[in-house]
């Protein structure tokens, strides 16, 4: 009701019913303010969130919504397993934290009318993928990408891949004699499912791996949650364990029997170096340990052996590092860590523990932690109120020294901190180039879905 016409009416009741219609009226224009408020309210936080959603920018696989199919019935947003990241906004599902999305794709598999599709990168800013199949096969026929180095990250996604890809892969196969069927690169997750995989086919398969099986997950930090979701996995089935939250140590110790039980073909310490196609469409593969020939290769070596670094002086120094394994080491130190996302946040958790009595400071880039999910932001904000962790907003490294770290503070400000060590977690570099020189053609998707299977 126009407000003119409110006033009118409340000034006519106050005549006509007297004191009775004065209180009438208080209650009246209380609930007419209280609802004005509430009304305002839920646009201030449509507003809101809609402002977080244009701020955020997707990692990896994400949702797209048709809006001609979707009858915001808010299944998708229910099935998401991140709290942060689907919400329904003026009836509509929304990425209201778009950088927070992992790819968990709940809300395609879930959407009751198929009004979301799965895409890579947003309509403005591409992202450079290694061109792939819908079966994960590259331009290079018979061979293959599963998981982190195809654009996804997820360790379920992982396996999935891993195993679709080998299913595929062992089809159809070249006639004659090689040292293998499948030549698998790298024991992590996609690995280890591919492998699998050619044991349940009953193929010949070697899975090489440059560090320790378990491959990504063996380098995590001791204690890390790495899956809060069960995957199937060949010849063993639905991968169960005591609690839907998975440590590092509960995931690799279940990988350890699986391999002890079904003979799993691991060669550790074993890098691969690249391959060539020959005349027979065989594989021949190079590697620090020999040549080995395969008939079909898939690359499941994730990405984490190519951090992507500062690119100041002095940061060959043995006090920088790319990864934190066991916190118990570091005791009684000066120690920076550089990213605002899961990783960096994690394993500033761990070093700050209270029995290490480390002085831990983070650097973020931003003015927040936008790339780290909800309750790791949270654990963070909280020891940094416990005065356990500095947190320094729009900073980074300007310097490395010895002893200390010289830091560039909102762009111009300068000071100098101790430091023994640097935890450096800026993310990982994909190897495009050396994916180039095997012949993979790497495209840039702007928001389109993964090319369909073949």
């Amino acid at each position: 009701m126009p407000q003119e016409l409110w006033t009118e009416f409340l000034t006519m009741l106050t005549d006509h019913l007297g004191g009775f219609g004065s209180l009438l009226v208080f209650f009246l224009g209380f609930w007419q303010v209280r609802a004005r408020a509430s009304k305002q309210a839920r646009k201030d936080t449509v507003k809101k969130l809609l402002s977080e959603a244009r701020a955020g920018i997707p990692m990896s696989l994400h949702p797209e919504f048709n809006a001609a199919r979707c009858v915001g019935c808010g299944t998708c947003t229910r099935a998401c397993p991140e709290n942060n990241v689907l919400k329904l906004v003026n009836h509509r599902p929304t990425l209201i934290g778009p950088s927070h999305c992992v790819g968990h794709g709940e809300c395609e598999a879930v959407c009751p009318n198929g009004a979301i599709t799965l895409v890579f990168g947003t309509k403005t800013r591409g992202m450079d993928i290694p061109r792939i199949t819908g079966n994960y096969e590259t331009n290079v026929p018979g061979l293959y990408i599963a998981g982190e180095l195809g654009g996804m990250g997820l360790i379920r996604n992982a396996i999935k891949q891993g195993c679709a890809s080998a299913q595929h892969a062992l089809k159809n196969l070249p006639q004659g004699s090689a040292d293998v069927e499948l030549l698998i690169v790298g024991a992590g997750p996609a690995g280890i499912a591919a492998a699998m995989t050619a044991i349940d086919k009953k193929k010949t398969y070697l899975c090489i791996e440059q560090h320790s099986f378990g491959g990504t997950v063996y380098n995590f930090p001791r204690q890390k949650i790495v899956m809060t979701h069960p995957a199937e996995l060949p010849i063993t089935g639905m991968m169960k364990f005591r609690n839907n939250k998975i440590s590092k140590e509960e995931l690799l110790n279940f990988w350890n029997d699986i391999r002890k039980e079904t003979g799993l073909k691991v060669q550790e310490n074993v890098k691969f170096l690249g391959l060539e196609k020959q005349a027979n469409e065989f594989f021949k593969v190079q590697t620090n340990n020999g040549t080995i020939t395969a008939k079909k290769v898939i690359l499941a070596m994730g990405v984490r052996g190519s951090p992507r670094k500062l690119g100041l002086p002095n940061e060959e120094l043995p006090k920088v590092t790319y990864n934190l394994i066991d916190a118990e080491q570091y005791q009684n130190k000066d120690i920076a860590v550089v990213g605002g996302g899961n990783a960096g946040v994690e394993a500033a958790q761990q070093l700050a523990r209270a029995e290490y009595g480390n002085r831990v400071t983070v650097l973020v880039r931003g003015e927040g932690f936008d790339t780290c999910n909800e309750e790791n932001r949270k654990i963070i904000l909280r020891l940094a109120e416990e005065e356990r962790v500095r947190i320094h907003y729009n900073s980074s490294v300007k310097e490395i020294h010895q002893d200390a770290l010289v830091l560039n503070e909102k762009g111009k400000d300068f000071s100098r901190i101790s430091n023994h060590f640097l935890f450096v977690f800026a993310g990982a570099e994909m190897p495009h180039k050396f994916l180039m020189s095997l012949g993979i053609q790497i495209e840039k998707k702007f928001g389109e879905p993964l090319r369909q299977a073949a």
